[in-house]
């Protein structure tokens, strides 16, 4: 039974899809709506010609093995039957409450990308489609850590001997707390204990682990060279990691595509060029 799919529109400007020939890439795009809810389909070139290309003289088989020679999809056996498996598929193909309908190898896991991530090379370009997706995603991301916040500080309200935070210190004193009691009875309250403030967010450490993963991501450089350009980056900015933090940030979001010269141009105050050739070509690590 075909499915309703998502065609991500990075897809066309991937180098493996765009050196297919045009069947192939109509064939590529009906597999996935042939394909089960984790990326597996029958390998029955028949069966998908009578689907997929009902009124066209095409040779399926062919161009199966087109897009298995590029590595956009892998062939296996189950019991005697043939099965597909498609590259990437769980990365940009999310159903509500998916269903294995045919057999997944074990070793095809990862190329399925079952857990949502991805591997590197072909058809493995970003997953956010514009920059207002991607901050809509942050955004909810956020939520989800301040709701989790929340719910852990009310379960420590009442634990003996806790210090209240500031703010409900603050919300005492509106309530007609504070010295009150003070007043009413002529006793000296006891001293309020002092308020627990929050920790400030530690740009650093952010910039070493979040940017450096998403510097190695944009440029695909190994971890010391990561690192390396992150130490020099934060000499030029003077030790100001939320603005190395914030350009590389920048740079992912409008997909650049020479990241390192670009990231450089923000932080000397240059105007950086936004590139409008957006390059879903390289390995993500």
């Amino acid at each position: 039974m075909a499915r309703i799919r998502s065609v991500h529109p990075g897809l066309f400007t991937d180098e493996a899809f765009a050196a297919v020939s045009m069947a192939s890439r109509v064939l590529f795009i009906g597999l996935w709506c042939e394909a089960d809810d984790l990326g597996v389909f029958e390998w029955k070139g028949l069966t998908l010609k009578m689907r997929l290309f009902p009124g066209d003289a095409v040779d399926v088989p062919s161009l199966l093995s087109e897009l298995a020679a590029r590595d956009m999809i892998r062939a296996f056996e189950h019991d005697g039957k043939r099965y597909g498996a498609i590259r990437n598929f769980g990365r940009y193909q999310r159903p509500k409450s998916p269903k294995a309908i045919h057999p997944r190898p074990n070793e095809l896991t990862n190329f399925l990308a079952c857990d949502g991530r991805g591997i590197g090379g072909p058809l493995n370009h970003p997953r956010d489609v514009t920059a207002a997706d991607r901050k809509r995603r942050q955004r909810g991301n956020e939520r989800m850590r301040h709701a989790s916040a929340v719910t852990h500080s009310e379960s420590d309200t009442d634990q003996p001997g806790r210090f209240p935070t500031f703010s409900e210190v603050s919300r005492q004193m509106e309530d007609g707390g504070g010295n009150s009691v003070a007043k009413a009875t002529g006793v000296t309250a006891p001293a309020e204990p002092p308020a627990v403030t929050a920790l400030p967010v530690d740009w650093r450490e952010r910039l070493f682990r979040q940017g450096l993963a998403s510097l190695q991501q944009l440029t695909g450089k190994n971890e010391g060279a990561g690192r390396a350009l992150l130490g020099r980056w934060l000499r030029d900015a003077r030790d100001d990691a939320r603005k190395v933090l914030r350009a590389i940030e920048d740079a992912q979001e409008q997909q650049v595509a020479e990241p390192v010269s670009w990231i450089e141009a923000a932080l000397k105050g240059r105007p950086a060029q936004r590139s409008d050739s957006m390059s879903f070509l390289t390995a993500r690590a």
